[in-house]
């Protein structure tokens, strides 16, 4: 069931009941009994939502609530107590409860206003201070005048006093911060959860200083559905200050305007009273037309410079336009690279210089297809590569506002990509061998042991390489290096890869089993233990080679680096021609 659904049934079941069982004994009873219910539901929200977390913004609206329910509570358990033992000074002292609840929720609402915009909206402020002036000649009226006959002591007469004006500063800054604006939905329900107070406060005491306890107590369950709904507003704690403001509501002070004129005329009004709200509100709508005028006033001047600005702007960027066309006319006849002009449809309108000596009269069909593909929709310049066979052009598209044709600049890249490419694979390869290198091995690594459960790691070192380059010169040496190298890839398997580390020192990484490792290995000694023919002289070399395993020795490149090497080591002080793993 949803929070409506709930709302709409509590009030219902609770009124039909106050209906159904109307007396001037057990009305009262009734809806105190379901007002008390539901005020400790809203005191059990405040306590769990606002009072037990460590910090909460408004904290102090949970300890309001929290007051008012033990404030209800007093008045509830005293009204049940013989007279001897309620004496009039006791309900005094337990709407003290009731009194700084009222303070306490107008304290937050006053800092929800945004005082900082009083000057950009001061005619917002005055609307308010109006609208509390009819609602307090009202209230006078219907409630205040009556206090004194009501009250039956002195210090129920200053308590109820207090309340009054407690309540008063509450509806002052309700009003306020209704007239300066609360836009959006997620502030709608301050403003009704307040409203909805505001009026149940009020409808409660009219009846009540007339000593209709009947039918004041019919407003009694709509106090915890206010509160309820304002502890849902601030449970969020949304930013009041931060969010738009809205337009002035001008109706709302002349409509409560009228309605107090008709009911201080036809209606029984102490002199006093309606000389001085005649005097006083009149004199804030007097204020208020000179704020006003004062306003329209300034509107209209702001409204003739704009109109003079965008004038100038207009006929500055008519002047600009021109200047830019006859730019683009140029940079479209004089730039170095083809520039073609080019309808949605995919028809060449024109062609600059440039592109006339690269395509001639004809445009590629398959370069032309490629742009036709892309400018159908396009709503913005965009940069892609477009590619003719053996060439590659960088392709800058831009849409022409307003019309239905797209330039298309054509750069040939095609060189400068294959010099990069060469460039890259320069930075990845030993130039001798054309092994990748260290630097391209530790990066393939580094992503396949990431995809990989195990795998091998061997450091291979030539024994007797020094001999060679001594004996038969450093031809023969790289001679031996390179064929070293084939003798590597002759046996690898696809995401397999050897690489030279630097002079005779070879890396192989084997995504394989042990035993796989193992036939790997010995097939390559018999390899490097066959003859190097060089210029018809047989030289021989034998490899020293230690393996490190994944992940048992190492789970990074580094460090299988460093475990294969130090195995290396090992098979060469003492046996060579040989493999020995970690």
């Amino acid at each position: 069931m949803t929070r409506r659904s709930t709302l709409i049934l509590y009030l219902g079941l609770i009124y039909l009941v106050l209906f159904m069982t109307f007396d001037p004994v057990i009305t009262p009873m009734i809806a105190g009994t379901s007002t008390l219910i539901g005020l400790s539901y809203c005191a059990r929200l405040a306590y769990l939502h606002f009072l037990k977390p460590s910090q909460h913004p408004y904290r102090l609206i949970g300890q309001a609530v929290l007051l008012f329910w033990l404030g209800l509570v007093i008045n509830f358990v005293l009204a049940l107590l013989p007279s001897r033992f309620h004496p009039v000074w006791s309900d005094a002292l337990a709407n003290v409860t009731l009194t700084l609840f009222l303070f306490m929720t107008a304290l937050v609402l006053f800092r929800l206003i945004d005082w900082s915009s009083f000057q950009q909206n001061r005619l917002l402020y005055l609307d308010g201070f109006i609208l509390f002036g009819m609602v307090f000649v009202f209230s006078y009226v219907l409630i205040l005048r009556r206090l004194p006959d009501f009250a039956r002591t002195p210090l129920e007469l200053v308590a109820m006093t207090v309340y009054c004006c407690c309540f008063s500063l509450l509806l002052l800054a309700f009003l306020m911060l209704y007239t300066t604006g609360l836009r959006g939905k997620k502030h709608q329900l301050l403003v009704q959860s307040v409203a909805l107070f505001c009026v149940t406060n009020l409808g409660y005491y009219i009846f009540l200083v007339r000593d209709q306890l009947d039918l004041a107590a019919f407003f009694l369950p709509l106090y915890p559905v206010s509160l309820w709904r304002l502890l849902l507003y601030f449970h969020d704690a949304p930013s009041v200050a931060s969010g738009q403001r809205q337009l002035s509501r001008p109706y709302l002070p002349y409509l409560s305007l009228v309605s107090l004129l008709i009911w201080i005329t036809f209606f029984d009004v102490p002199r006093i009273v309606y000389l001085l709200a005649v005097t006083i509100l009149f004199s804030l709508f007097l204020v208020r037309q000179v704020l006003s005028e004062r306003l329209n006033r300034q509107l209209l001047q702001e409204h003739e410079v704009v109109q003079l600005d965008l004038a100038d702007r207009v006929k500055a960027k008519t002047a600009l336009l021109e200047i830019r066309k006859e730019e683009y006319r140029r940079l479209f006849l004089d730039h170095p690279q083809p520039i073609l002009q080019i309808t949605r449809t995919g028809a060449v309108q024109a062609m600059n210089p440039a592109a006339h000596v690269s395509f001639g009269e004809q445009i590629p069909e398959r370069l032309l297809n490629q742009v036709q593909q892309k400018i159908t929709q396009l709503e913005s310049s965009l940069k892609l590569l477009l590619q003719d066979h053996d060439l590659t052009y960088e392709t800058t598209l831009i849409p022409v506002p307003d019309h239905d044709y797209v330039y298309v600049l054509l750069s040939d890249i095609t060189e400068k990509l294959e010099q990069q490419q060469w460039l890259e694979e320069l930075g990845y390869h030993d130039a001798l061998t054309r092994l990748p290198n260290r630097r391209y091995f530790e990066d393939f690594l580094q992503e396949r042991l990431a995809q990989i459960d195990a795998g091998s790691l061997l450091f291979l070192d030539l024994d007797g390489f020094k001999q060679v380059n001594d004996s038969y010169g450093h031809d023969a040496g790289d001679y031996v290096l390179q064929e070293t190298a084939n003798r590597l890839r002759l046996h690898l398997e696809e995401h397999e890869v050897a690489a030279r580390l630097g002079g005779d020192e070879f890396i192989v990484f084997l995504p394989r089993s042990k035993a796989e490792t193992i036939r790997y290995t010995e097939d390559l000694i018999d390899q490097l233990n066959q003859p190097f023919w060089f210029q018809g002289t047989a030289m021989s070399v034998t490899p020293s080679i230690g393996i490190a395993r994944y992940p048992e020795d190492g789970a990074t490149t580094s460090l299988l680096l460093i475990r294969a090497d130090e195995a290396m080591y090992s098979v060469k002080q003492h046996e060579k021609n040989a493999y020995r793993f970690k």
